[in-house]
C-alpha cells in the first residue's frame, strides 16, 4: 500500500517474450511493498499462444499475489481484433480505495522510484483521467524530452502528437531511445532523464497508454455502469472522451521513468538488437537485488 491506498498493477497480457522481464520488476516492488496484487488480464488467444498462457498459469501457481483475470462473460465486440476487448478489463477495477497501475505486457523497465512517484501524484491530483510516467518509446513523452534537452534534436524531431512519423514508426529513433536509456541505468543516473515540470496533456488529445495510473473511484462512478467504459476502447477513453467530458487535463509526471519496447513499425529494427536482452540482464539483477 502506498498512504494507506492499495495498489494493483495490471497488464493486458499476450506476450511472454516481454512480460518475463517486467514481472521481475513487479516482483522486486512486491516485495517493498509498494505493489499489493498483480494482474494479468488474459488477451491471449487459445490457438497459437499456448506457451504464453502457460507461462501466466505458472506464475499465478507461483505468487499468492498474482492472479488471471478473464474477459467478462458473454463478452461479445464481434469481428475486431483482440486488442479491443481490454477496455473490458475495468469492470474489475471498482474498489473506491485502490489506485490502478496499467503496464503494457512490453513495459521492460521500471526503476526503482517510478512506481512509490507515479502513485504519490495519484493521488495528489484526483482529477485527471490519468496520470502518466516518463514512458521512454511513447512519442509525446519523446516530444516533452525533447522540449527539455533530453533528447537530441538531430536524432529527427517529435511533433506532440501520439503517431508521429519520428516518435512512433521510426525504428533507428526507437533504437537510439532504448540506447540512451539503458546507458543512464548502467551508470545509475536514471534521474538525469526526469523533466523539469509535470506537463499537462490537453483533453482531447490522444496518447499511448503503454503505462498509466488511475483511480478505482474514477471506475465505480461511472455512468454507465461500475468499470463500464464508453467508448469501449481503453485509450480513447482515457486521452480522449474522458478528459474532454470531465475537462480535466491528463498529467505527464516528470519524476517517474518506464521503458515500453516496441510499436510494432519498429520491430524490425528493435528486434535485430541486442536491446532486449540487456533489458533482461537489469530485470534479473533488480529481482535478486
Amino acid at each position: 500500500m502506498i498512504d494507506g491506498k492499495k495498489v494493483v498493477a495490471w497488464t493486458p497480457y499476450g506476450r511472454v517474450r516481454t512480460y518475463s522481464i517486467l514481472i521481475k520488476y513487479l516482483e522486486r516492488d512486491v516485495r517493498r511493498g509498494l505493489i499489493d496484487e498483480v494482474w494479468a488480464f488474459m488477451n491471449t488467444d487459445p490457438v497459437g499462444q499456448e506457451a504464453d498462457i502457460a507461462y501466466a498459469h505458472e506464475l499465478a501457481e507461483r505468487f499468492p499475489w498474482f492472479h488471471l483475470k478473464h474477459r467478462p462473460e458473454g463478452a461479445d465486440l464481434g469481428n475486431l481484433p483482440k486488442q479491443r476487448y481490454t477496455g473490458l478489463a475495468y469492470r474489475e477495477m471498482t474498489d473506491p480505495n485502490a489506485v490502478y497501475l496499467r503496464l503494457d505486457d512490453d513495459v521492460v523497465y521500471l526503476h526503482e522510484a517510478a512506481i512509490e512517484n507515479l502513485v504519490r501524484a495519484r493521488l495528489e491530483m484526483p482529477a485527471p483521467t490519468a496520470i502518466f510516467p516518463i514512458i521512454v518509446n511513447n512519442a509525446i513523452v519523446s516530444h516533452f524530452l525533447q522540449l527539455c534537452g533530453k533528447i537530441p534534436t538531430e536524432w529527427g524531431e517529435v511533433k506532440q502528437y501520439c503517431m508521429d512519423p519520428n516518435g512512433w514508426a521510426n525504428g533507428p529513433f526507437a533504437v537510439k531511445l532504448h540506447e540512451l536509456l539503458l546507458d543512464h541505468i548502467e551508470r545509475g543516473a536514471v534521474e538525469d532523464l526526469y523533466l523539469y515540470q509535470d506537463f499537462p496533456i490537453a483533453p482531447g488529445t490522444q496518447f499511448s497508454v503503454s503505462c498509466f495510473a488511475s483511480l478505482g473511484s474514477m471506475y465505480a462512478d461511472l455512468p454507465h455502469g461500475p468499470g463500464v467504459l464508453v467508448p469501449d476502447e481503453e485509450e480513447s477513453f482515457h486521452t480522449i472522451h474522458h478528459p474532454l467530458a470531465t475537462g480535466a487535463p491528463n498529467i505527464l509526471r516528470g519524476n517517474a521513468v518506464v521503458s515500453h519496447w516496441s510499436f510494432f513499425p519498429q520491430h524490425a529494427f528493435l528486434n535485430g538488437s541486442d536491446l532486449l536482452g540487456r533489458y533482461r540482464d537489469l530485470a534479473d539483477k533488480a529481482v535478486a537485488s
